[in-house]
């Protein structure tokens, strides 16, 4: 398994410029974007002014990744927001049956954001961008540890992650 995801994070370290171009420090080209501007961190991290910040930490991560997933498919490329799609997905379905394919893909999922952490560190993205994908990277372990535990009849809902969320932090 280590050794699973540590060609998984290689292979995402070797194209980071390609799949990353929006926190490229050194505003590489790249054909993937589609705008030639610059890439604003701050919209990205701030709530909206209307809305009050939700002490919920699954609906913090949920609306952060829905403001990723657009800046990224607007400045970034559209693999990334189609990986960051994936994880949207599951943080959505947390209530629905789980299958066997949808813990594999929420462990993939889980894999990826630790990885996409890894670059936003390596090219010294902002604090605010790293401390809400660490958020995230929080949710799913927890996430993937509640769904590991429903074999033994744990409930896995919104309410009972948030509340695992709130003790563990």
């Amino acid at each position: 398994m280590l050794a699973r995801i540590s060609l998984y994070v290689a292979d995402i370290i070797q194209k980071d410029s390609i799949m990353t171009p929006s926190i490229d420090p050194n505003f590489t080209p790249n054909m993937n974007r589609q705008f030639n501007d610059q890439y604003n961190w701050l919209a990205l991290v701030s709530q909206n002014l209307d809305t009050p910040h939700s002490h919920n930490p699954v609906q913090s991560v949920i609306q952060f990744l829905n403001r990723f997933i657009s800046y990224e498919s607007i400045y970034g490329d559209s693999d990334g927001a189609q990986e960051m799609v994936k994880v949207l997905l599951i943080m959505q379905s947390v209530d629905s049956p789980v299958s066997d394919s949808q813990v594999s893909q929420t462990k993939k999922s889980y894999e990826y954001v630790c990885a996409y952490l890894e670059i936003l560190n390596e090219t010294c993205a902002p604090f605010d961008v790293c401390l809400q994908f660490e958020r995230l990277q929080e949710v799913l372990l927890q996430l993937i540890q509640m769904r590991q535990q429903m074999a033994f009849g744990v409930l896995c809902s919104y309410g009972q992650l948030n509340l695992r969320l709130k003790l563990v932090s």
